[in-house]
C-alpha cells in the first residue's frame, strides 16, 4: 500500500523503528539502558535563536544512531550529546523544509570525516515534484 502523506510516512517509519527499540521497555524499564531518544533541536522554523536550534532528534539503539531530521547544527548537537558521528546508520527526513533538511549533506560529510565507514540509509518523502512514494536508500536526497 503506497504512502500518501508525510504524516503516514513519519508514523510508519517511527513505528517500525521504535517497535524494535522500545519493546524491551515493555518488559522492564532498565532492560536496555543503551536505547535512548535525544532531542537535539526543538526550535521550529528556520530563524536563528540564541537558545534553541532547528529540528533534529536521534534514537540510539545499541550505539547505532538513527537521526530524524537534519536542522542547522545537527552534527554539533550530536557531538554535544556524546554521540559518535561514526555511529550514524540511518537518516529520516520528515519533510522538505530547510529547518528539517538543511544539513543533511554536511552531516554525512562531517560523519565521514569523523571516521564513518559504513553505509548510511536515508528515508524520506519523494523529492519535490515526484510522485513515486517514499525515497528508497538507493534514491539519495
Amino acid at each position: 500500500m503506497p504512502i500518501t502523506s508525510r504524516r503516514e510516512f513519519a508514523i510508519g517509519a517511527g513505528s517500525l523503528l521504535l517497535h524494535g527499540a522500545l519493546r524491551p521497555f515493555a518488559r522492564a524499564q532498565s532492560a536496555r539502558p543503551g536505547t535512548r531518544l535525544i532531542l537535539l533541536g526543538t526550535g521550529g522554523g528556520p530563524r536563528p535563536r540564541k537558545t534553541r536550534v532547528p529540528s533534529s532528534q536521534v534514537i540510539l539503539v545499541n550505539e547505532a544512531a538513527y537521526v530524524f531530521d537534519c536542522g542547522v547544527g545537527v552534527a554539533t548537537q550530536l557531538a554535544r550529546a556524546d554521540v559518535r558521528l561514526s555511529s550514524l546508520r540511518h537518516v529520516f527526513i520528515t519533510h522538505h523544509h530547510s529547518d528539517h533538511n538543511a544539513e543533511y549533506g554536511p552531516l554525512l560529510l562531517t560523519a565521514w570525516a569523523a571516521g564513518l565507514r559504513t553505509r548510511v540509509d536515508t528515508w524520506g518523502p519523494p523529492p519535490p515534484g515526484a510522485d513515486d512514494g517514499i525515497v528508497s536508500p538507493d534514491e539519495r536526497l
